[in-house]
């Protein structure tokens, strides 16, 4: 049997007899057959690569393939969003493609429609007993929220605060031009919170209710000291030159009015011997006029703070060289970390160089200073821990073993008893390791699987059982 076609007309030329000339129907379904099961050995090798993280040449190569579809409309997203000069603070920069396919599973909420796209996968770690609190844009139908979901110690959402910019003018803007950004929650339950490009520093409480609102273009940091009356926090004003309008700001917890305000102008006039904080400042050589007391123009962004932490009364003992209350603070774009008198303004200790555009350096209770090493542009993300006395640098959690790098943002908090709880922003990921470093928990936040995307978490928080009480907090909603 053959599978003749119609000639074109009565007297084909050559190359019309060689196109039409017959062809056997048992090749075409042989064609057929082989175009399938090459189809299905495509997809099973790409998914077989997905699923077991095969980096062999070939099996890496199918995947991209595979994903081409995906990937090309991410692209065409990504060219909108830069045409139209608004960046999608809340969509996270770059996500693993391969981890969805492995042992994760949807955390289980018994709070209707909050932290839908949260999905969790435990580890070969330790698990650590205590309540958890995951900070960050979550899908909402076809917008996101920036909300702050509690998980109990058996791990299910139980309770959150949606954190809004009410109560401010012109405060609430399309949640995807802004990302929360500092963020502390206090033993009555109520919280304090900032947003990157947002205009203002809310407290709420356990029911979401706005307590107070301080105006403002407050950022990345919210630390309240150890009394909870106070509460540190960074603000940048409009305005003036950069060393002025970069302000560390302390407020009252209970009304949110400021107590205390230091620009980085004061502390490099209190620090006159001390020149960490005018590096990127463009000083000109003036070779003609040998001009004195000409200071330069500041270059873009010469700082970046993005830290404050007061030293707790509790861990004083541990560090002998500071006092209770001693400001330990953040300058991104130097790679610095310095310790100042909050009082007199004296800078008591300094060391640039041992990150690379770090953020949330804490005071140890072991005397030593840890903080998150971005690394950016290194490739992968550390957690480092410095010893004030030596300037020694340790590297107690190196993210090559686990595929953990944020090139910007990031949050990292000790575990009681050792161990690390680490927010990975540009990952839309957070890693709970155990003491012995191994994963015990991992999160992700899936705004869109199909696309690949995922949302940011700026944060994650451990709350040991037996700090909050959160059975004698009641509301009746939001």
């Amino acid at each position: 049997m053959r599978w003749m076609a119609l000639q074109s007309s009565p007297s084909p030329s050559l190359p019309e007899r060689l196109l039409w000339k017959s062809v056997p129907l048992w090749l075409v379904l042989a064609m057929a057959l082989f175009s399938l099961l090459a189809t299905v050995s495509f997809g099973w090798l790409a998914m077989r690569s997905a699923m077991s993280h095969d980096e062999r040449p070939l099996a890496r190569a199918a995947v991209e393939v595979a994903s081409f579809p995906t990937t090309a409309k991410a692209v065409f997203q990504e060219v909108a969003r830069i045409l139209s000069g608004k960046p999608d603070y809340a969509r996270a920069q770059a996500h693993p493609p391969d981890r969805l396919s492995s042992g994760f599973q949807p955390v289980q909420s018994t709070v209707e429609g909050v932290g839908a796209g949260l999905i969790m996968r435990r580890g070969p770690g330790a698990l650590a007993r205590g309540w958890r609190i995951i900070v960050g844009a979550f899908k909402a139908g076809r917008s996101v929220q920036h909300v702050a979901l509690m998980l109990s110690p058996d791990l299910r959402i139980v309770h959150h605060w949606p954190l809004l910019e009410d109560g401010v003018e012109d405060g609430e803007a399309d949640p995807t031009r802004k990302l929360t950004h500092g963020f502390s929650v206090l033993t009555d339950g109520s919280v304090i919170y900032a947003f990157e490009a947002g205009k203002s520093l809310h407290k709420k409480d356990w029911c979401g209710h706005t307590i107070w609102a301080a105006a403002g273009r407050y950022h990345h940091s919210v630390t309240v000291d150890d009394t909870e009356t106070t509460v540190w926090a960074l603000r940048h004003d409009h305005g003036g030159e950069y060393s002025e309008s970069e302000k560390i700001v302390q407020l009252a917890v209970e009304d949110g009015k400021i107590v205390k305000e230091i620009s980085i102008a004061d502390i490099i006039a209190a620090n006159p011997d001390i020149d960490i904080l005018e590096v990127r400042r463009d000083h000109q050589e003036d070779v003609r006029e040998n001009a004195r007391g000409l200071p330069g123009p500041w270059l873009s962004d010469p700082f970046h703070l993005n830290d404050v932490d007061p030293l707790p009364r509790n861990l004083a003992d541990a560090f002998p060289q500071f006092a209770p209350g001693d400001l330990l603070v953040s300058v991104r774009n130097l790679n610095l970390l310095f310790v100042v008198d909050p009082r007199t303004l004296a800078v008591k200790w300094w060391r640039a160089g041992a990150t690379i555009r770090q953020h949330d350096p804490d005071w140890m209770a072991d005397g030593r200073i840890s903080a998150y090493d971005n690394r950016m542009t290194r490739g992968y993300s550390e957690i480092v821990e410095i010893d004030p006395a030596t300037l020694t640098k340790t590297v107690p959690v190196d993210g090559r073993n686990f595929d953990f790098y944020s090139r910007a943002r990031g949050e990292v908090e000790a575990m009681p008893g050792g161990g690390w709880l680490i927010a990975s922003p540009g990952q839309g990921r957070a890693i709970e390791l155990s003491p012995d470093g191994k994963v015990a928990l991992e999160f992700y936040d899936v705004l869109d699987e199909k696309a690949r995307a995922f949302g940011v978490i700026s944060q994650a928080v451990f709350l040991p059982e037996g700090s909050i009480d959160i059975g004698a907090f009641q509301c009746r909603g939001f």
